[in-house]
């Protein structure tokens, strides 16, 4: 990234309502308060030059301690209103922001492009962005994904694709041991479900068949070894990798972090690279352009399936572009030399300042004269997410303990 950028990271999705169903009424105000912060965590992408629009002001302390260590950006800018449905629309309603993103000379990186991003470009009289809306919407789109990855000849579990009613009739039908449901338009596991048993597969037939939503995909849950991601920046000439990460998930597969840090240690990483590499080339085809995540599981005896594209900045983006800066001097330059991982801990009745939990940190916070450590991100809530570089897998693991010792 040779120019300056301005990060917004406008955490909402066009049909949110298919997504995270039941979000409505006090608890939908609470969640989208909860999105709007997550903007925060672009404060780790942010070089010195930069600029990043957030949901409100940061703690001074904290954001000193970011710039000591190269990132937090040179400019914050924060909503004068907050009723919106999600940051952009408090952005555009606060005329400081619009004046500043007319003005900017630099790049653009957001989040997600999606109708919010569209009517910023048109609010402040810039081009629209190269990728479409609809475009970011029939990449995450899981079915389509299946039918791309077939029509490449990729492997895939088979499968079976229908509306709530087909969907739980299949799962009644089912006798080919444990499956797994994802729906059609999901993100970050909330609409997957898994089941084996008669009872429990009833059970899910009915909460599938009661609550819509398009289409479901059904397939047999198999055994497996690891859950690779890839993550892109994609232009129109070219695909680069910058990321490769083991992600780590639940039994109910709720992403709970990342590992990285140079290649994957995963014997099937070629093959994993191979795929990503042509997935990545046909979202480019659409006119994709920004990050791209892609996400994969290795079964038992090795075989590689790609599962889905995020067309958006995934989850740990900002720490994978934090430690490749830090490294190579370039977020898009892959980092081979340092342990990297993107924590989340489960919530605790511990409500702290991103200053109170890099004071629970003491001597571990991250300290760039020995390139390793903890920094805690500003997400607030009652969890602690956490960036770690560490100089060897052990250290790592070891940081990584130390982050959910603090946070319970």
């Amino acid at each position: 990234m040779s120019q300056p950028i301005l990060h917004i990271h406008n955490v909402h999705f066009d049909r949110g309502d298919e997504i995270w169903p039941g979000t409505t009424g006090k608890r939908g105000d609470s969640f989208r308060s909860a999105l709007k912060r997550l903007s925060r965590r672009a404060l780790m992408m942010a070089g010195p030059e930069d600029a990043v629009i957030v949901d409100g002001p940061v703690e001074e302390r904290y954001l000193d301690y970011l710039r000591s260590v190269g990132a937090g950006g040179s400019t914050l800018l924060h909503p004068s209103v907050s009723g919106g449905i999600s940051l952009m629309d408090d952005a555009i309603k606060t005329p400081g922001i619009v004046e500043f993103v007319r003005g900017w000379k630099g790049a653009i990186e957001p989040y997600i492009i999606g109708r919010g991003e569209e009517k910023l470009m048109q609010a402040v009289g810039k081009p629209p962005f190269v990728t479409a809306p609809e475009v970011v919407e029939i990449l995450n789109d899981k079915v389509f994904f299946l039918r791309l990855a077939e029509d490449l000849g990729l492997p895939i579990v088979e499968n079976f694709v229908g509306d709530s009613n087909a969907t739980a009739d299949r799962i009644r039908k089912w006798k080919d041991g444990p499956l797994i449901v994802r729906a059609g338009r999901s993100v970050g596991g909330s609409r997957v479900f898994t089941a084996d048993g008669d009872e429990k597969r009833e059970r899910l037939a009915e909460r599938i068949a009661q609550a819509g939503g398009g289409l479901y995909i059904v397939q047999r849950m198999i055994e497996i070894r690891s859950s690779p991601n890839l993550q892109f920046y994609v232009t129109p000439g070219e695909v680069t990798l910058f990321g490769e990460t083991l992600q780590l998930l639940t039994d109910g597969f709720h992403h709970m972090g990342n590992l990285f840090g140079g290649p994957i240690a995963d014997t099937a990483r070629d093959e994993i690279v191979n795929q990503g590499v042509a997935l990545a080339k046909e979202a480019a085809l659409l006119g994709y352009v920004g990050v791209l995540g892609v996400d994969f599981i290795v079964s038992q005896s090795g075989d590689v399936y790609a599962v889905e594209f995020n067309a958006r900045s995934n989850t740990s983006t900002s720490a994978i572009w934090f430690v490749n800066r830090l490294i190579t001097g370039d977020p898009l330059a892959m980092a081979d030399g340092a342990k990297g991982a993107f924590i989340r801990t489960q919530p605790t009745f511990h409500r702290r300042s991103a200053g109170q939990w890099m004071d629970s940190m003491g001597s571990l916070l991250f300290d760039p004269a020995r390139r390793t450590g903890i920094i805690p991100y500003d997400t607030g809530g009652d969890e602690l997410t956490a960036l770690i570089v560490a100089g060897n897998e052990g250290e790592r693991a070891r940081l990584i303990e130390e982050v959910r010792k603090t946070a319970g």
